[in-house]
């Protein structure tokens, strides 16, 4: 289980910056693209991992806000670093209420519930 840290904001000045184009869920009505920075990569269960993305502002969903995503490459064959690097079609999970994730720190499935479809491209320095 990752350590969740409610009062500790990841540190996003060094992040890449990042747009995000929610495809699913249908219903979603908020920003579309959303803008963000990426704060890391965190691993997840079986030792899958995912690119942590913070979002600018706030999103709408179904149960409240939230400020951050995990992003995971939706293809196989896609490695994470294109879903950091470059552009990538990617599943969306939301973090759960209270939950904080930190750079480089660990994820359960406790902490996370898949919400979406989307495509990642990375705004500066992409290769």
């Amino acid at each position: 289980m990752l350590n969740a840290f409610p009062s500790m904001p990841v540190n996003v000045m060094s992040g890449s910056r990042h747009l995000l184009e929610i495809y699913e869920p249908y219903d979603y009505t908020g920003r579309n693209p959303v803008g963000g920075h990426g704060a890391g990569v965190v691993q997840g269960p079986g030792g899958t991992d995912y690119f942590l993305l913070q979002l600018d502002q706030p999103v709408p969903g179904d149960s409240g806000t939230f400020e951050q995503l995990l992003l995971l490459p939706r293809y196989r064959g896609d490695a994470i670093e294109r879903a950091r690097d470059s552009t990538c079609t990617v599943n969306l999970c939301r973090i759960r209420e209270g939950v904080v994730l930190e750079p480089e720190g660990k994820v359960s499935f406790e902490d996370v519930t898949h919400w979406g479809v989307g495509r990642i491209s990375r705004l500066n320095g992409a290769s």
